[in-house]
């Protein structure tokens, strides 16, 4: 009797271990599946994406027409996004659409022709689109591994299937000849400064207006509305919505062409969270000499069959360099550090040269004047140490060289770089306002890594205007 009731118990006891044990199981795995985010999963099942010789992950972006919409095929909105997936980095640079590009096959002066004369003689979509990614790579310089092109329907839908976006918007736009859809008349846009909530309708027009700005504003807003539309995607209420996320996927398929696989998207949408918006750097090439990206100008139309372009001055060479410093040097676009440039030569307007030619590829030369002397033969780059940001404030402060020395040497590879600024120039106050002394001495104006000033030639030849003057500058004498 006490045998049975002892394996009874046995049993009971063997029951309710087993009962705990498998209740233990199930909330062990509750709180795995809990703890598995969109990112794992989407990790899980992605494919590893393509890259070039640098681990850079190469994309081109274009927008188009609808097939109702005159010049449907016309890629308006071009931009190349170059994903870091080492550093977290995404490089954006927009090219605008009246760049020139020689071409003897289909004849199209113009970027923005080329898929458009490609599919009228290729007949094929997917051809056209490879010839036209070869020819951006021409431009570029770049290995473009995917390409993706949307169409104004499925840019609407797509904004409208999200709810909506958010967009700060830097200047208020008041646009009086936007066109009127399916026909030949216009309608005003009018958008206010400050953050705006944008429905689809909105956010094209936001992205294509141009007559009261250019071609170059609407080509940094289409970039900000490519982020505000990777921020709403990834809100949680938009991953866990069914209805929407299949509404996405349709829209996605009926308007969207890409070479991406279903696979590689969503390795995309696993590491979209990484690239928050200091980690996006977004760029443009211009037609003005002074800016940032600023390669490119207008020639007479009557050397392009009346057609208005815009070519690189000096050559593609310029434009190539300018890519790869933009993506491959975004640390120092943060630093966003002041130079001063000195001329250490007899060649006169040498600073000045110097410093708009920086400026192009988008450094910050403040300042310019002469050096110490007229025959200095190594050229210096002097700077300070920058001081890592603290977690503790009683922590002592560490310094680190600045990312911006690397980018300049990539301009003057003969350059030496030292912390010990001359006193000369700490006596004249060159050091104050300025965080980099760039002095220029004859081994780099007489090397083959010298970059000339490529709008120097055209002001007279082409404008017979005099070469630009200087407008800051201290300590101002001919020889700058």
């Amino acid at each position: 009797m006490q045998q049975n009731l002892f394996r009874k118990h046995s049993v009971n006891i063997s029951i309710i271990v087993s009962i705990t044990t498998i209740v233990i199981l199930c909330v062990l795995i509750i709180k795995v599946i809990l703890s598995i985010d969109f990112r794992t999963l989407l990790l899980a099942t992605g494919e590893t994406l393509e890259t070039d010789g640098k681990g850079h992950t190469n994309f081109l972006i274009t927008g188009t027409g609808t097939t109702d919409h005159e010049g449907a095929d016309l890629t308006d909105t071009i931009i190349v996004a170059s994903l870091d997936q080492d550093k977290e980095t995404i490089s954006m640079i927009s090219i605008p659409r009246d760049f020139h590009i020689d071409d003897d096959l289909i004849q199209a002066p113009r970027i923005n022709e080329i898929y458009f004369y490609a599919k009228e003689h290729f007949g094929s979509e997917t051809e056209s689109f490879e010839y036209f990614k070869n020819k951006i790579e021409d431009v570029t310089g770049l290995s473009i591994q995917y390409y993706i092109k949307i169409d104004f329907n499925g840019f609407k839908k797509i904004v409208d299937t999200l709810g909506g976006i958010d967009v700060d918007v830097p200047e208020s736009i008041h646009d009086p000849f936007y066109p009127k859809e399916e026909s030949l008349l216009y309608e005003t846009f009018s958008i206010s400064k400050g953050l705006q909530h944008m429905n689809g309708e909105t956010a094209l027009k936001y992205a294509r207006s141009r007559k009261t700005t250019s071609d170059f504003d609407r080509s940094s807003r289409q970039q900000q509305i490519i982020y505000a539309v990777k921020e709403k995607a990834l809100q949680t209420k938009t991953l866990l919505n069914k209805e929407r996320l299949n509404e996405l996927l349709s829209t996605i398929k009926e308007n969207i062409s890409t070479n991406l696989k279903i696979r590689e998207m969503l390795t995309l949408g696993a590491i979209a969270e990484d690239y928050t918006r200091d980690r996006i750097t977004n760029k443009l090439l211009y037609d003005d000499p002074v800016q940032c990206g600023g390669f490119l100008y207008a020639p007479p139309m009557e050397l392009y069959g009346g057609a208005f372009v815009l070519v690189p001055a000096g050559g593609m060479e310029y434009v190539h360099r300018y890519f790869d410093l933009v993506i491959n040097n975004q640390e120092a676009f943060k630093e966003n550090l002041k130079l001063f440039i000195l001329n250490g030569t007899k060649t006169p307007g040498l600073a000045a040269e110097n410093k708009q030619v920086f400026q192009r590829y988008c450094l910050n030369p403040t300042r310019f004047a002469n050096a110490r002397s007229t025959s200095i033969k190594q050229t210096t780059i002097y700077y300070k140490m920058l001081p890592l940001p603290k977690e503790d404030p009683s922590e002592e402060t560490k310094y680190f060289r600045p990312y911006t020395i690397d980018f300049i040497k990539k301009l003057i590879p003969e350059a030496v770089e030292s912390t010990e600024i001359p006193q000369e120039y700490i006596d004249l106050g060159y050091n104050k306002d300025t965080d980099i002394l760039i002095e220029i001495g004859s081994d780099y104006t007489n090397s083959d890594h010298y970059i000339e000033d490529s709008f120097y030639p055209l002001y007279n030849a082409i404008y017979a205007q005099p070469s630009p003057t200087t407008s800051e500058t201290t300590t101002t004498t001919p020889n700058e």
